[in-house]
């Protein structure tokens, strides 16, 4: 007996190192999802701006689709808080806050929350998807409150990138982190809309 339970312990460290060696490695980041040009400045201040196709349907149906949407997305533990700021036959408002996480491993947890206006203008066959007034808070659970940014202090081009067009650490995580945020909303709602 005092010989298997050595034995099995070797067998569970060599089980887990091999898991460990042949572990999928995290999809890194292509240049182009998150180069200049990616987060686009309109009278200085940024904002994403998408139209999403919804063939056959009519502006009603449209925001009724977005609002189910809505309902399941914004909804603890994913988020804060969401506010609706309007909410109108054809255009919707929330203002949301929630976390971007840049680590998640065993005893060590890295993220910020931001902040985020979120709205959504219905026509027929279609919706525009903007988000705006972006901003972060980082190291919130730090005892000196941490530290506040706007998205046009950390993401934008002239902020994000280097005089040799790399991007800066601190602000590399932000930008990506937003933009795969933004990403994974159109993503969704497309979704939403486009299935039947």
């Amino acid at each position: 007996m005092k010989k298997i339970i050595p034995l099995i312990a070797l067998m569970l460290f060599a089980a887990t190192a091999e898991a460990q060696l042949f572990k999928p490695r995290q999809k890194k980041a292509t240049k182009t999802e998150y180069s200049i040009g990616t987060v686009p400045v309109e009278n200085g201040r940024v904002v994403f701006r998408e139209r999403i196709e919804a063939p056959g349907l009519d502006a009603a149906q449209i925001m009724q689709r977005a609002r189910d949407w809505y309902n399941n997305r914004y909804v603890e533990p994913t988020i804060i808080s969401a506010k609706i700021q309007k909410d109108e036959a054809s255009t919707f408002e929330t203002k949301a806050e929630e976390y971007i996480v840049f680590t998640k491993k065993l005893l060590v947890l890295n993220r910020a929350r931001i902040y985020y206006f979120l709205t959504l203008n219905c026509y027929d066959g279609g919706c525009e998807f903007i988000m705006s007034r972006i901003s972060y808070w980082h190291d919130d659970e730090n005892p000196d409150g941490g530290v506040r940014y706007t998205a046009e202090d950390i993401i934008t081009d002239e902020k994000a990138f280097d005089e040799n067009k790399k991007l800066k650490k601190q602000p590399e995580r932000f930008r990506t982190k937003t933009i795969d945020l933004k990403n994974s909303l159109v993503d969704e709602l497309k979704r939403q809309l486009t299935t039947k």
